[in-house]
């Protein structure tokens, strides 16, 4: 303890106001506004180490007890704790060991103080979970000197534990989007070979079991001639433009433009939809999987319009200016209604008049749309029906930056 050392101060009526002022190291300033808890069950060292530290401009709070250190620990979360090893209720080791089994107090650096300063004691601060210890009666300066330091050390390191703990827990979230974003594939494959196996059910397999029934009538075969000849050459357009969906040629041979030529000439044949397709710059040559996501989406995008928007016409406008690649889905339909767009933000919402599965499909798009570095943006023309935004930076030196 330092009863040593403050009773010959207080002898010479030296009060703690006067403690000396110039004795703190000009070689590491400590960082402004920390705090120490001071423990000690001396009151007369409490007061004059407290006023010591205060006067270095420290904030500092105080303990008799190794029970009121542990709460002031745990209330204040002080930068530093200066620890006598000898106290009323126990002892500074058994304080420091449970301080290092406490979430929120494991990394507050502590100092010992102590009056007997050998080996054997020394070792046992460094194993209850101490830093550093000073020997009793002290010299100012060291006191100053080592508080400084670790002070600094304590703030400089909850610093980079802050940081660290943010970074994991952005790298949590990223995870679990990521697994969020498999199951969220994995479910609109699914309903993507389903609608597959449904179209192919509903048009393709019924004509040619139709085209089967008709040339099992070999009596009238000639006559069914043209019947047949029509059922199987819908059927082979209907199968070139399933291929077509499940991997568009066009993308890999001529690019995106054309490939969202060929699908504005099938949404107006399927759908009656008028589309009308236009294109302003000349985008770089894309990656595979970016140009598939763009022409699904833009499908998407149309074939809401078409099912929903009880439309008439669409246009269909891919731009590239700078580096942004921007394709524009806006039609003269009903819009969305605005408590949709107000309920999940502009960049979001549940398209126009469309069930949840059709929800689902645009927040399908939203998600790939972000994990590829871009955004999908939605809301209501200026003055009639909706538009619809896919957006994404791309060309050299782009490090995936994306309009909002």
């Amino acid at each position: 303890m330092l009863r040593g050392s403050v009773q010959h101060l207080l002898e010479r009526g030296v009060d703690a106001a006067e403690a000396p002022t110039d004795s703190r190291p000009d070689v590491t300033d400590p960082l402004p506004q920390a705090e120490i808890l001071v423990v000690d069950d001396e009151g007369a060292t409490r007061v004059y180490v407290a006023g010591l530290l205060r006067q270095q401009g420290y904030r500092v709070s105080a303990a008799s007890t190794g029970a009121d250190a542990l709460a002031a620990a745990q209330d204040r979360h002080p930068d530093l704790i200066l620890l006598d090893v000898m106290l009323a209720d126990t002892d500074g080791f058994a304080v420091c060991r449970e301080l290092r089994q406490g979430a929120s107090t494991k990394r507050i650096p502590i100092i010992f103080l102590t009056a007997k300063g050998n080996e054997q004691e020394i070792v046992r601060g460094f194993e209850s979970g101490g830093v550093d210890y000073i020997v009793k009666p002290f010299a100012v300066s060291v006191l100053l000197a080592r508080v400084a330091t670790h002070t600094t050390l304590s703030q400089l390191s909850r610093g980079l534990h802050t940081a660290l703990d943010e970074r994991s827990a952005r790298l949590q979230q990223a995870n679990r989007r990521l697994r969020e974003l498999n199951v969220e594939m994995a479910t609109v494959e699914e309903r993507q070979r389903r609608q597959l196996a449904q179209q192919l059910h509903d048009t393709t397999i019924q004509e040619l079991v139709l085209a089967r029934i008709l040339l099992e009538g070999e009596s009238q075969l000639e006559e069914r001639r043209g019947q047949l000849v029509a059922l199987l050459a819908g059927a082979i357009k209907q199968l070139r433009s399933l291929v077509f969906e499940l991997s568009p040629p066009l993308l890999r041979k001529r690019g995106l433009y054309q490939a969202l030529e060929w699908l504005a000439s099938e949404v107006r044949e399927q759908w009656g939809l008028h589309v009308v397709c236009e294109q302003s710059g000349d985008p770089p040559a894309l990656a595979d999987a970016l140009s598939v996501t763009l022409f699904q989406g833009a499908r998407e995008l149309l074939i809401n319009v078409a099912k929903h928007a009880e439309a008439t016409q669409a246009l269909l406008r891919l731009t590239y200016d700078g580096d942004l690649l921007r394709i524009v889905v806006s039609d003269d339909g009903r819009g969305f209604e605005p408590t949709w767009l107000e309920r999940a933000g502009v960049a979001s919402g549940t398209a126009q008049g469309e069930s949840t599965a059709g929800g689902f499909g645009l927040y399908s798009l939203r998600s790939r749309m972000d994990l590829l570095g871009g955004c999908l943006r939605l809301g209501n023309g200026r003055y009639r029906g909706a538009e619809a935004v896919l957006s994404i930076r791309v060309g050299p030196g782009v490090d995936a930056g994306v309009e909002g």
